[in-house]
């Protein structure tokens, strides 16, 4: 087994960014956003979600389920968003079949360094196989104006999410693993020769 290197860091902090120059280097990644999505596309998981929030939905005059039979992501984020004890209930329902997925990804490139690109990947066991933890930041407004540009958001809804995961980096501190803060605060090639001089000491 090579490394396996979890990028994380707040939304619009340059994750993405930070992925492409680690596949540059030789590395193959992962999302797990993504991987989110296929775990919900299993239709006895998506099944499970809709039985366990209908009930609060239907008092909310939210559906849950589209025209096609399948999951309304979007009225199920609406309803949890804002709700850590139902955040973590549907947590409890999906994170079982992401870490599943992710440690499939692992095992079919055991001989390849791996990224594991995610959010929150320390309320998954996996983090325990992560030899690095790269932790990417930006200056706040650098964030929002990214945000806006790139996700269309709203202004509250921006500053609500930022406000979610204003804890982020203690919360891997106390993962105990190996991190390592990068602030994207420049131009892409300032962010090039901060992950070089990163991989210099984590290969």
């Amino acid at each position: 087994m090579k490394k396996i290197i979890c990028v994380t860091g707040p939304m619009a902090a340059g994750k993405n960014a930070v992925s492409s120059i680690l596949e540059s280097q030789g590395f193959v990644s992962v999302d797990a956003d993504r991987l989110v999505h296929q775990a919900l596309a299993d239709s006895s998981l998506q099944q499970k979600v809709i039985e366990t929030f209908a009930p609060l939905a239907a008092e909310r005059n939210l559906s849950l389920v589209n025209a096609d039979g399948s999951l309304n992501r979007r009225n199920l984020g609406a309803l949890i968003f804002k709700d850590k004890k139902l955040l973590a209930l549907q947590e409890s329902l999906v994170h079982p079949a992401v870490s599943r997925l992710i440690d499939d990804f692992i095992a079919t490139h055991q001989n390849e360094d791996i990224i594991l690109n995610a959010t929150v990947l320390y309320k998954i066991p996996v983090i325990a196989r992560c030899n690095a933890v790269l932790f990417v930041t930006a200056p706040l407004w650098k964030r929002f104006w990214r945000a806006k540009r790139r996700d269309g958001m709203k202004t509250m809804q921006i500053l609500a999410r930022f406000w979610q995961q204003r804890s982020l980096f203690a919360k891997y501190k106390n993962a105990n693993a190996d991190i390592y803060k990068v602030n994207n605060t420049g131009n892409l090639h300032a962010l090039e020769s901060k992950i070089k001089a990163f991989l210099k000491v984590c290969r």
